[in-house]
């Protein structure tokens, strides 16, 4: 069975059981009627769902992709054409091959433990180069961050259980001062990261906006932590929010993305959200998120690694996937020096890592109550 065999609808791989299918469909809705009535007997009562009330989570807990779509598709089928010629990814597709079938367990889920290792490149020609160039602004970043240049490093992301001693710092006394353990997650420091974290806690705009998503978080940071967790998503990439839309469930782009997560309309509407003239589920926090830690959780199972998850989320699987392609490893600190990404998504990771780090030493960096109410207006 090929791999796009795999991924197939059950529908197009079991014709035979139609009939079957009809009648349990049936059966489900002469149950369904009958509790309805039931229900109606109690009163009409309207129920609300309550961030406070138990959800539950759209992933089902079954190894392998939540469902097919055609990013998913094309970027799949670009590395099996690539892994046939380029020895260095064949590896790598065989991996991916079997996460989306759910037939490994090197996709950990529910991990949650995720290690950037820094290699610092200060002097490299990279660096140099990019340091003397503008940062093109993107439709979601702030205006003062464009002037400011982007360090250069070069890291990997792992799972945490499979970190080598061997990978680590010789000075015990230079990782400690590195690494940088929150919550579920576990990273080591570099300039990349470092450079947002400065701009975050040091530049009048950027602290403005941080301020103001530390401040918004409060409304939702425990439902978004749950959701992920149920997922199997690392809990701290519920900060991702912060950078998508500081935590702003109104918030819409230029280019038609909305809600807290900042959907478009068709990625929307392949998790099942209704995006219509006067019903859209976008704005929806509790029903956005959960689709956010769906297809967060689809999209390590295709990378194997949180950084291009993330860096997937902002620019799309195809487009991640050619630049790996084009790279022949699959490491987002490479793509990062390399240039193979656009410039917003290059600055996407290691904003979401700042903005962790920062949000959980909120209090260490001044971000105090009263400024946070003071710069959302409330």
């Amino acid at each position: 069975m090929t791999l796009i065999r795999a991924l197939a609808s059950s529908s197009e791989k079991f014709p035979r059981n139609k009939i079957l299918v009809k009648k349990l469909f049936a059966t489900f809705i002469a149950a369904t009627a009958m509790l309805s009535a039931t229900l109606k007997t109690v009163g009409d009562t309207v129920l609300v769902a309550d961030f406070s009330d138990p959800v539950e989570s759209s992933y089902s807990g079954k190894p392998g992709l939540s469902r097919t779509r055609p990013a998913f598709r094309k970027a799949i089928n670009m590395l099996a054409d690539a892994a046939t010629s380029d020895g260095r990814l064949a590896g790598y597709y065989e991996r991916v091959a079997k996460r989306v079938t759910g037939n490994s367990s090197s996709c950990q889920e529910g991990s949650a433990s995720i290690v950037v290792k820094p290699i610092n490149r200060l002097t490299n020609k990279s660096y140099l180069a990019r340091a003397a160039q503008p940062i093109a602004r993107s439709d979601n970043q702030d205006e003062a961050s464009a002037q400011q240049p982007i360090a250069s490093t070069t890291a990997s992301f792992e799972n945490l259980a499979s970190d080598s001693p061997n990978d680590r710092s010789d000075n015990p006394d230079e990782t400690a001062r590195q690494q940088f353990i929150v919550g579920d997650m576990t990273f080591e420091n570099n300039p990349a990261i470092e450079h947002w974290v400065n701009y975050y806690s040091t530049n009048s705009m950027g602290r403005r906006t941080m301020a103001v998503g530390i401040e918004r978080s409060n409304a939702y940071l425990e439902m978004a932590r749950a959701e992920f967790r149920n997922a199997g998503v690392p809990e701290d990439l519920v900060w991702l929010a912060c950078v998508e839309s500081v935590w702003n469930p109104r918030a819409i782009s230029t280019a038609a993305a909305g809600g807290i997560w900042q959907f478009i309309p068709a990625t929307a509407t392949d998790y099942g959200l209704k995006v219509e003239h006067g019903n859209d589920e976008r704005a929806d926090p509790l029903k956005q998120t959960r689709v956010a830690a769906t297809y967060l959780r689809d999209l390590y199972v295709i990378f194997g690694d949180w950084a291009l998850a993330m860096a997937a989320y902002n620019s799309g699987e195809p487009r991640v996937m050619g630049a790996i392609v084009k790279n022949g490893n699959a490491d987002f600190w490479e793509l990062y020096d390399k240039q193979l990404l656009p410039r917003e998504t290059c600055d996407y990771v290691p904003k979401i890592l700042a903005t962790i780090k920062l949000a959980s030493q909120a209090e260490d960096y001044g971000f105090s109550q009263a400024e946070s109410s003071l710069f959302s207006g409330s």
